[in-house]
């Protein structure tokens, strides 16, 4: 026999009986339609009240706490904002208030040394401690470059080169940054001469 043949006979085998198959599959729930209505009534419907209550109880429930959690976080979020607005607000008022008490002891002491003598005011400024001093240096080196410049322009050279001798390096880049360019040439001058 050649291959022809045996297909034609495979194929008038095998086709009958996967059409019946379809038909069959069709037709069950007209041949038994009391236990397909029973299957259908049991299963379909314990499966979909089932699955459509349980569905209706998680939605409600996860609309409800998403509602809760958000404007719970919203108040969190709204409260931490507002408290480190607060806390950044008095941190720099304080620091302001440091430098502005240790501007007024510098200036109560420069008005000292004006009326006395030369000498007298020499002793008076080498007269604060080294602690007090770099205390204060510390204060004015923890400042921003916007806050920190008003307050260098009006300092001496003296008391910039002072405070720049006490200074780490990177405190040092602060305060050239903070000075205009003639102000940090002058003071650069002085430092190398």
């Amino acid at each position: 026999m050649n291959k022809v043949a045996i297909v034609k006979i495979a194929g008038f085998l095998v086709v009958p009986i996967l059409v019946m198959l379809v038909v069959i599959y069709f037709l069950y729930p007209l041949l038994n339609s009391d236990k397909y209505d029973m299957i259908v009534r049991t299963n379909g419907s314990m499966v979909d009240s089932a699955m459509i209550d349980s569905l209706a109880q998680l939605d409600s429930l996860a609309h409800a706490d998403s509602l809760d959690i958000y404007k719970q976080l919203n108040i969190d979020n709204k409260i931490a904002e507002s408290e480190e607005r607060w806390i950044n607000k008095v941190d720099s008022l304080t620091r302001m208030i440091y430098v502005l008490n240790s501007r007024l002891e510098g200036l109560e002491s420069a008005k000292q040394s004006e009326v006395a003598p030369q000498q007298a005011s020499n002793s008076s400024s080498t007269a604060m401690s080294d602690e007090a001093f770099k205390e204060r240096v510390k204060s004015l080196l923890n400042l921003e470059e916007g806050d920190m410049a008003p307050i260098l322009e009006k300092m001496t050279k003296e008391q910039l080169v002072q405070l720049y001798r006490e200074a780490g390096n990177t405190q040092r880049e602060k305060i050239l940054r903070a000075l205009n360019s003639d102000r940090a040439a002058q003071l650069i001058t002085e430092i190398m001469l």
